[in-house]
């Protein structure tokens, strides 16, 4: 980046900024919200619709990227920007996930870059 920061015009570049830390305690609840136990009072019928493909999208839900793994099923997230990009790879049905936050924005699809390769390592191990 040629600037010290990079401005974004739009509150928190138009999303959430967080920690791999809050981003975790996040999808822990989510988690236990699908089987009725969250610690919010979310319901896992508002979790599930949420996990569940919209319109003629089979691979979008809400907010999120939904799609199927060696691991089953998979919702996802990326995130990108100037100076940053993110990954987050949930699998509710084993109450497992991946978050990768990174300072730096290779100029590639999150999969096809080192996040990939750390998500795909991730994925094997399984």
């Amino acid at each position: 980046m040629k600037e010290k920061y990079p401005h974004d015009p739009y509150p928190a570049a138009s999303g959430l900024w967080s920690t791999s830390q809050d981003i975790s305690m996040l999808v822990i609840e989510l988690m236990d919200a699908i089987v009725g136990d969250s610690k919010l009072g979310l319901s896992p019928l508002t979790i599930n619709e949420m996990f569940t493909s919209q319109g003629e999208c089979k691979w979008l839900g809400l907010g999120c990227f939904l799609g199927s793994t060696s691991n089953g099923f998979e919702l996802s997230s990326l995130g990108w920007g100037i100076g940053f990009q993110s990954l987050l790879a949930l699998y509710p049905k084993k109450k497992e996930g991946i978050i990768i936050l990174t300072n730096t924005e290779l100029g590639v699809h999150q999969r096809d870059g080192l996040i990939g390769e750390i998500y795909r390592a991730f994925i094997e191990k399984k």
